[in-house]
């Protein structure tokens, strides 16, 4: 299902739960982050089986044109309570669209949002005082997802996950693909 924000678009599938074996007992906080998630970045691990889960969804993607999807490693996250992950986005090396399957989100975990760039503009002017404010206005939103879910994202849409206060850990897989034209 397409929802709009901010006005950009993403896309809202339920995969359903995978199975990632012991993938999230191999992951090491990355010193490159801004944070301290535990993450599967530069561990080798086969990724066909999640592959044949959730190509299908990518598929529904109304595209212009026959095309290929050209998909990078993607990488799991593990969040324990203390953890988040800051703002960023995914445009180096050409990504085009990324995604972030939920695979474990106890209650009260950290929550995945996306950030308008747009709202500065609404507050610098002081327009947002004197407006009705929409969906278009608002300066994150926070898309309604459970365990099993997948969202699928321009890359250079601002993300991040706010703070993780539970026990029982968060778990995410994230990954980035590029479009090409199939000839």
């Amino acid at each position: 299902m397409m929802h709009y924000i901010f006005p950009t678009i993403y896309w809202h599938f339920h995969v359903g739960q995978i199975d990632f074996g012991d993938l999230k007992d191999r992951c090491i906080v990355n010193d490159e982050w801004n944070c301290l998630i535990e993450t599967s970045r530069g561990v080798t691990y086969d990724w066909n089986h999640f592959f044949d889960k959730i190509v299908p969804y990518f598929n529904q993607i109304p595209l212009k044109k026959k095309s290929h999807l050209n998909f990078d490693e993607p990488w799991m996250n593990l969040y324990t309570k203390g953890c988040y992950q800051e703002s960023h986005q995914h445009i180096s090396d050409g990504n085009q669209l990324s995604y972030c399957y939920f695979s474990k989100l106890p209650e009260g975990s950290g929550k995945f949002c996306f950030w308008n760039e747009q709202f500065r503009n609404y507050g610098s002017n002081r327009l947002r005082e004197f407006l009705n404010c929409d969906e278009e206005t608002i300066e994150w939103f926070f898309p309604d997802v459970v365990e099993g879910d997948l969202l699928v994202f321009p890359s250079f849409l601002i993300h991040q996950v706010t703070y993780h206060g539970v026990d029982e850990p968060r778990i995410t897989v994230s990954g980035n693909f590029k479009v090409t034209q199939e000839i």
